[in-house]
């Protein structure tokens, strides 16, 4: 056994405050936002796949430059599930939609490779309106 001394140091030992309790949405707010920083899409968390910015994406840590941002993008829609409304990605036949919070797309993120800018003079219906299938 070892020896103790006089005094018993560890009770004397100032001990670093514990870490705050983050939320999972606050977790996944900080992951997002590492990931901005590395140059890759936040969606590419929750889909599991690596998901590369556009070419001409903005800075992600620059709300206010100029270029293709998700608000943008054609494939991005605003889905209602229980009195809310959610922005989601269209792209990839909806593979990209769970109905967790993982996959919901903010309007200021720079867009992905897949980013197809849409008409802002159009409404969402309008802009998706396709008239063979329409008369079909």
């Amino acid at each position: 056994m070892a020896e103790l001394g006089l005094f018993d140091a560890a009770a004397y030992q100032v001990l670093p405050a514990p870490a705050e309790k983050l939320s999972a949405d606050r977790r996944r707010t900080q992951r997002q936002a590492a990931i901005l920083a590395a140059g890759q899409h936040p969606l590419g968390l929750a889909i599991g796949r690596h998901l590369p910015l556009h070419p001409d994406a903005p800075p992600a840590d620059d709300r206010q430059a100029t270029g293709p941002r998700c608000g943008s993008c054609w494939y991005r829609e605003v889905l209602g599930h229980h009195n809310q409304s959610y922005g989601k990605c269209t792209a990839d036949d909806g593979s990209r939609i769970s109905h967790g919070a993982g996959t919901d797309v903010r309007r200021w993120w720079p867009a992905c490779r897949d980013y197809s800018p849409g008409d802002t003079r159009l409404s969402p219906d309008a802009a998706r309106f396709i008239p063979e299938v329409a008369q079909a």
